[in-house]
């Protein structure tokens, strides 16, 4: 019972033994490491490495809880350079599953397998096996129904699974990292030159991604940082020495820039060993910095450096984070007269003016009035653009000036919003195939059904009359507006919003909130020059928007400047 208690502090779901024998793994030198998962995880979960091995006389003391071969003394707890070194892992999971383990360790002729059930050892043998470790563990939580019945669907579990082996694939991206569910193939990463490439397949290569650096106190610090349009949150996900942790240092030190840093971050600090205590939490994912300052400086450095050059302070901060004056764009805004009461102003205010009384003539006949009825109201003239790309307008209320980024963001916007609200896109057939990264296969195979409700569709390895090798998408949504936007990355886009948003009913809404923030890209760019009629009816088609005096970023689209305050500021 003891045991069983304990390994619940190390293994909490089936990605906590994942990620345990997956850090084994990666310890032994692995250069190939396979997860293979049924019910993602819940039924079996199977890691095989090419890595050094144990000894075949050795296999029973690896399910000893305490036992390790990573300590030899107690000083070297101070400097713990591998990933392992508790001697939890291996018994904690044996205590509350099916286990079974076969090795051959480098230069021995033969290997071994040991069977463990509940924590009882039922089996140990001699037996050839491929160099490297194979560890199988079946029924997780067999013998604690409680802990099952917290277990999430096979689909959640799978996903995290997935997450974690492509973390670990960003810090060690020599090593080539497979994973297969229920038969299926779902992501093959790795094997590669650099975290660049690594995050290249995941993020996308047309991703607006940045990357700095920084070191000092014998310390360094890599950041790479992915701005994703129309992103609401800030995902961190840290490295110390290798390690996949979680801590608040490097996240306070990210928002200390006061910069706009919603979006992906990865983070990797190399320290020496010494520096940083990695004993405080059962299952590893919390460490403890001896100097956490010259951490959070180092971290905010290269984070500035970022946001500066990638542009990603607000519009109304400096360099340094700090905010600058309050803009008021209203300030000489003044909102536009409803038709009905315009068409009586202009009336009471100039065309229907008491005449004096006229003055009889010989004739004695009255003088014809000026006119035999009220002229309609002098239409808006389009004066041209201003140096910085602006569109001036002699509009009755006033004269206008027209962002028109900004005013063709809001129309793209509120189409797709539109969209959205009637359910009535098409689903647009694609002329040539496009090949599905390898990084998102996975994703796109749980999350299918979704897809295809939003109008995407598929042929998949498997799948009844599809005779291709990889995943390809032949068809995505018609959407105006994300015309600028390749195929793959409106599903990468897709995939962020279904993933990040964990209530199902919500999921499309956010999906279809990421395509329309999106929709800027295919804005038209300040600065461009407009004809008069083209320049018109931007004008026209803002006015008929919902919300037409912002963008969807929150920026103005237009600002008046009323007749009133022309003639006072000339004394008029």
């Amino acid at each position: 019972m003891a045991s069983r208690i304990a390994a619940g502090e190390v293994i909490e779901r089936p990605v906590s033994a994942a990620k345990e024998l997956i850090e084994n793994a990666i310890d032994s030198g692995a250069s190939d490491i396979r997860v293979t998962l049924e019910q993602g995880g819940k039924t079996s979960i199977v890691i095989e490495d090419d890595g050094c091995g144990i000894p075949r006389d050795q296999l029973p003391l690896a399910l000893e809880r305490y036992a390790t071969s990573k300590i030899r003394t107690l000083d070297d707890l101070e400097r713990v350079s591998t990933l392992g070194y508790r001697g939890e892992a291996l018994s904690s999971i044996a205590a509350v599953s099916r286990l079974e383990i076969r090795s051959m360790a480098s230069g021995e002729a033969s290997g071994g397998m040991i069977r463990c059930e509940g924590g009882v050892v039922t089996a140990s043998a001699e037996m050839p096996t491929a160099p490297g470790t194979r560890v199988q563990v079946d029924d997780l939580f067999y013998n604690l129904p409680a802990r099952r019945k917290f277990m999430k669907s096979a689909t959640t579990e799978l996903k995290r699974v997935i997450q974690v082996v492509q973390d670990y694939a960003l810090v060690h991206p020599g090593i080539r990292f497979r994973v297969s569910g229920d038969g299926k193939p779902l992501l093959d990463i790795g094997d590669a030159g650099s975290t660049d490439e690594i995050l290249a397949a995941l993020w996308g290569e047309e991703s607006r991604s940045a990357k700095s650096a920084a070191s000092g106190e014998g310390a360094s610090v890599s950041l790479w940082w992915n701005n994703m349009p129309g992103a609401r949150r800030v995902n961190v996900t840290s490295f110390v020495n290798g390690r996949r942790v979680q801590d608040a240092t490097i996240r306070a030190a990210l928002n200390s820039t006061g910069g706009a840093i919603y979006g992906e971050w990865v983070a990797m600090v190399s320290i020496p060993p010494e520096e940083v205590d990695v004993n405080i939490h059962p299952a590893k994912a919390e460490i403890r910095f001896r100097k956490s300052g010259a951490i959070f400086e180092l971290v905010r450095k290269a984070a500035s450096s970022m946001l500066l050059s990638g542009g990603g302070f607000s519009a109304r901060q400096g360099p340094e984070g700090q905010a600058g004056a309050p803009l008021d764009p209203w300030e000489n805004y003044v909102p536009p007269v409803p038709p009905m009461k315009k068409q009586e102003a202009w009336r009471k205010g100039v065309y229907e003016t008491p005449a004096k009384e006229a003055v009889a003539s010989e004739v004695a006949e009255p003088l014809s009035p000026l006119w035999s009825k009220p002229p309609e109201p002098p239409a808006r003239k389009y004066l041209g653009q201003t140096q910085g790309g602006y569109l001036v307008f002699d509009d009755p209320r006033g004269l206008c000036l027209v962002d028109a980024h900004a005013a063709h963001e809001r129309i793209l916007y509120e189409g797709i919003e539109d969209s959205y609200r009637d359910r009535r896109v098409p689903s647009q057939q694609l002329v040539l195939e496009q090949e599905v990264p390898a990084a998102i296969i996975a994703s796109v195979g749980l999350h299918r059904e979704e897809l295809s409700a939003m109008g995407f569709s598929f042929k998949i390895p498997g799948d009844e009359g599809c005779d291709r090798d990889t995943a390809v998408m032949t068809a995505l949504p018609a959407l105006r507006g994300l015309g600028r936007l390749s195929p793959v990355e409106m599903l990468r886009s897709a995939l962020r919003g279904i993933e990040e948003e964990s209530d199902p009913s919500k999921r499309d809404r956010e999906v279809w909130w990421r395509w329309a923030r999106t929709a800027c890209r295919d804005a038209i760019k300040l600065g461009a020059v407009l004809e008069r009629d083209e320049a018109l009816d931007l004008f026209e088609r803002l006015e008929r928007c919902r919300s037409p005096y912002s963008c969807p970023h929150g920026r103005p689209t237009t600002i008046f400047l009323a007749g009133e305050k022309l003639r006072s500021w000339f004394e008029r």
